[in-house]
């Protein structure tokens, strides 16, 4: 895959997104791009050194005179991320929003589904001392639903991932 194809992929996927997450808003969803895109305009922080040269006479009252051959600093200094880094952090971002949460309730829904408690029907309630009533409910059919989803957006993850590390051909 050349950096014009990552680019256009990254573009489209963040277009994609961008739309379904305000259907999803509606809903009452999370918004989990959000923090995703801001850590991409933010950048990786580089670190320079820089050294001002010359000479330079310094007098101390005490030690006399002495001499200072060059004086440097160090600054982080903000450089975007490549085509490919981008659609990592997006593809990394969306794993651990979308991808493990569903993973995750499989696995809650299995250790309460091993502790045969009668009353038990595999639906689960979410909520927080502050709410009267449940904030969420999952259902059992919801579960696999969701899971099967969960599978089919990380086989295309896994795609992507096997598209990036093929080496890139050189074209003339």
């Amino acid at each position: 895959m050349n950096e014009d194809e990552v680019d256009a992929l990254y573009d489209q996927l963040v277009t994609i997104l961008t739309s379904r997450r305000d259907e999803d808003e509606l809903q009452g969803r999370d918004d989990y791009l959000t923090p995703i895109l801001a850590e991409i305009e933010a950048g990786k922080a580089v670190q320079i050194k820089l050294k001002v040269p010359g000479e330079r006479e310094i007098v101390d009252p005490v030690a006399g005179r002495r001499t200072a051959s060059s004086s440097s600093a160090d600054f982080i200094q903000r450089q975007d991320f490549s085509g490919r880094e981008k659609l990592e952090i997006l593809l990394r971002g969306i794993e651990t929003s979308v991808v493990a949460p569903a993973r995750m309730a499989v696995e809650i829904n299995r250790s309460l589904e091993e502790l045969d408690v009668d009353e038990f029907d595999g639906t689960l309630h979410f909520g927080n001392d502050v709410a009267n009533a449940p904030t969420l409910t999952v259902t059992p059919a919801g579960l696999l639903a969701t899971s099967m989803d969960a599978s089919k957006l990380e086989s295309l993850i896994s795609e992507i991932r096997t598209e990036l590390a093929q080496p890139r051909v050189a074209t003339v």
